[in-house]
């Protein structure tokens, strides 16, 4: 009989340690402890995270990499990978200029981060505004913001980002702005049918009735519960700002004289030729590698942000 007790007791005990563990806490705080939880993706933060610090050392030229990247060895060129004795530095060898492949593809993750983040900072905001308000007040500002955006959705993506790029030039901020006009139409039209749902629920109409504004009700109340779909798509939007630039590399629109992957990549079409493949090699390494990792930890944090996954 006791036996029975200590099993009957069980759930009981497993539901108490569940309460206790939601006590006190703020959604953030839950988030980021179903985040610690798992293991895949606090090991993909930790390669993510290596990759900003790569970038943030080669923007500031700690330990010479823009200037490995950029000096011309004419006497040293095509060295293999792994070579030994005098050139034993060149990991991932040298291209056909001399310089060393492995500082060139570090410091081709400065330009594909500051640009996938760029672009991502410029389409959340827009994304967010029209499709909360849209979602929100419905109406002609929704029959305004769908007809803005079929109009956007109607026109190839690829087409936009070469026009910009040939009318503006091959530049940064212009690639980043070009994939940002791009890319919010996705997130905007998720967040709408977000807020479309959200609107009708009790803790919204009991906001209302307890007289909170429009402004509190949306960023307060509603826009938290739909940031896993904010964060997912940046990262997809991340995911396809980067291979959309080595696209452009690979046709001659990316940007000028930057050493980025997609530039190392267009570079190595001659090389491969003479059996020279130290840029594909490494620019592809550290270009899967970082793509892998985020998709994983997009993953990991849009489902420990999700409300309605609730297990710790």
């Amino acid at each position: 009989m006791a036996k029975k007790d200590r099993a009957g007791a069980g759930p009981e005990l497993v539901s108490k340690i569940a309460v206790k563990n939601y006590v006190g806490k703020s959604p953030w705080h839950l988030a980021f402890l179903r985040l610690t939880r798992n293991k895949i993706a606090f090991a993909s933060l930790l390669i993510v995270l290596l990759y900003i610090v790569a970038a943030i050392v080669t923007r500031f030229n700690v330990f010479g990499i823009q200037t490995a990247a950029a000096t011309h060895d004419y006497d040293n060129r095509y060295v293999g990978f792994l070579s030994r004795g005098l050139h034993m530095f060149h990991v991932f060898g040298s291209d056909n200029f001399g310089r060393d492949v492995l500082s060139r593809a570090i410091l081709g993750s400065q330009v594909s981060l500051f640009l996938g983040f760029t672009s991502g900072l410029i389409m959340i905001p827009i994304a967010i505004v029209v499709g909360a308000i849209a979602g929100y007040y419905g109406g002609i500002l929704d029959d305004v913001a769908m007809y803005v955006m079929s109009v956007i959705v109607a026109i190839p993506g690829i087409l936009i980002i070469l026009s910009l790029v040939q009318i503006v030039g091959r530049s940064f901020w212009t690639i980043a702005l070009a994939f940002a006009i791009t890319g919010w139409v996705g997130l905007a039209r998720v967040i709408r049918g977000s807020f479309i749902q959200s609107r009708e629920f009790e803790y919204v109409l009991a906001a209302h009735t307890l007289g909170a504004s429009d402004f509190r009700i949306i960023f307060k109340h509603i826009l938290p519960n739909s940031m896993h779909f904010v964060i997912i798509r940046f990262v997809l939007n991340f995911v396809g700002v980067i291979k959309s630039e080595v696209f452009l590399a690979y046709i001659g629109l990316s940007i000028i004289g930057a050493s980025t992957w997609g530039n190392m990549i267009d570079e190595s079409k001659q090389e491969i030729i003479a059996g020279n493949w130290q840029n594909l090699t490494a620019a592809s390494v550290f270009m899967i590698v970082f793509l892998v990792c985020l998709n994983l930890l997009g993953d990991a944090i849009r489902d420990a942000l999700d409300p309605k996954l609730k297990n710790l």
